[in-house]
């Protein structure tokens, strides 16, 4: 998605429903939405986080993608890859003054993190990106070779859990990711799939037998010492993650799928959601990090891999659960707010070419447009990190530019999980 030149891909039933109309409004909302951030975020600003969830590295990959798919856009003198590359400089800068790399080694208070999201992998994901766009192939290398040794480790490591914002399953996201460079050799790759996948799968079957849930599920992973079920923290991340590894899953996959299988058809409740941790009620949390829009893309890809039709009516009820139910207060951020409860509806979509689908994410895409007005009257909360893409307005730019440029790119999935 992020690296790859792709003909244009003209979808003739997205263009019954998405107008000419629509267009302009979305392209001034982008336009307005990106100038907010400058001005709220300049690259030069002291904004302390650096990471893709909620830092300035999340932005540089915003801009990142706004300059694929649109090279001619330009914000004041500067067009989108300049402003990616000092969103970039910024929060390698911060991430250094934060924590001293030693040449040989991990930080410790870094050993059992290694996610794209919320780790300096992602950080040094991001860099390789922008620097291979900016012609500096030597800043490139030199973190592809960091997340290829250093990291690497810390994927590898006891200490460290599977799930998607800090674990394995999100390491197995920045292999995708730096993979599209065509900088790293293919075997090599592999062979750092494969291990991280192997750690996932022995932990997930240790676990299981410990716990002794072997009667219901082969395979279960904590998240600090909880089973969260949800895309952020839980099954349905790792899942779906391991999912977009058929190759190397291949002997594993008759657990994958029994797993797959007791999540999906055997842990929702009543009103149609799902727990945020297996071993509670509790289960009021629809968004994309627990509850049922998370569970979607499980849905989704099950289907893709699996061919049963059974997963895709799942992922259709889903859809249509979120819709009604997924207008929550919390913002138009990615990770819990308006834009990322959009996704399944693309999703969804792809898989089917259903228009609903569409105007449902259209109708949230509106909502988008309206987030100034909605949060000065009370309607939305302001994010810890109102600015950011995972819980502020660059999540909107993002899910946005995704309906924007829906003929320039064949739709993948959820940003930083299963687009790629």
């Amino acid at each position: 998605m992020y690296f790859e030149e792709q003909l244009p891909v003209v979808d003739t039933t997205f263009h019954q429903i998405f107008t000419v109309e629509h267009k302009t409004i979305l392209r001034d909302a982008l336009l307005k939405q990106c100038d907010r951030i400058l001005k709220e975020i300049p690259p030069n600003s002291n904004y302390q986080y650096w990471d893709v969830y909620t830092g300035t590295a999340g932005l540089s990959l915003l801009f990142m993608k706004l300059h694929k798919r649109d090279p001619a856009l330009t914000f004041g003198p500067k067009n989108a890859l300049t402003i990616a590359d000092e969103y970039i400089d910024k929060a390698l800068t911060t991430f250094m003054g934060q924590h001293k790399l030693p040449i040989d080694g991990l930080p410790s208070t870094l050993e059992h993190e290694c996610g794209f999201l919320c780790s300096a992998i992602g950080l040094f994901a991001v860099a390789a990106l922008v620097k291979h766009h900016t012609g500096d192939q030597e800043s490139s290398q030199r973190y592809l070779n960091l997340i290829q040794s250093h990291y690497l480790r810390a994927a590898l490591s006891e200490k460290t859990q599977n799930e998607l914002l800090y674990g394995r399953a999100g390491y197995l996201y920045s292999l995708r990711f730096i993979s599209k460079l065509n900088l790293i050799k293919d075997d090599i790759l592999s062979q750092n799939i494969s291990s991280v996948i192997e750690s996932i799968i022995e932990d997930g079957v240790r676990t299981a037998i410990k716990h002794q849930v072997t009667g219901h599920t082969p395979l279960y992973w904590l998240w600090g010492g909880h089973p969260y079920v949800g895309a952020a923290h839980g099954f349905s991340g790792i899942l779906t993650t391991l999912l977009q590894f058929p190759r190397q899953c291949q002997e594993y996959m008759s657990q994958i799928k029994n797993t797959i299988d007791y999540i999906l058809f055997k842990c929702r409740k009543a009103n149609g959601n799902w727990p945020t941790v297996l071993s509670e009620n509790t289960n009021e949390l629809i968004q994309f990090c627990h509850g049922a829009p998370g569970i979607c893309f499980l849905a989704c890809k099950a289907y893709e891999v699996f061919k049963e039709e059974e997963y895709l009516k799942l992922a259709k009820e889903i859809a249509d659960f979120t819709y009604l139910h997924g207008k929550i207060r919390k913002g138009v951020g990615l990770c819990h707010g308006i834009s990322g409860n959009a996704y399944p509806f693309l999703s969804v979509y792809q898989l089917t070419k259903d228009q609903k689908y569409l105007q449902y994410a259209l109708e949230y895409a509106e909502i988008c447009t309206q987030w100034e007005t909605k949060t000065n009257r009370g309607e939305f909360d302001v994010p810890d990190r109102p600015w950011s893409v995972f819980e502020g307005l660059g999540g909107s730019v993002w899910f946005i530019a995704d309906l924007l440029y829906w003929d320039q790119v064949v739709f993948r999935g959820f940003p930083g999980f299963n687009d790629i």
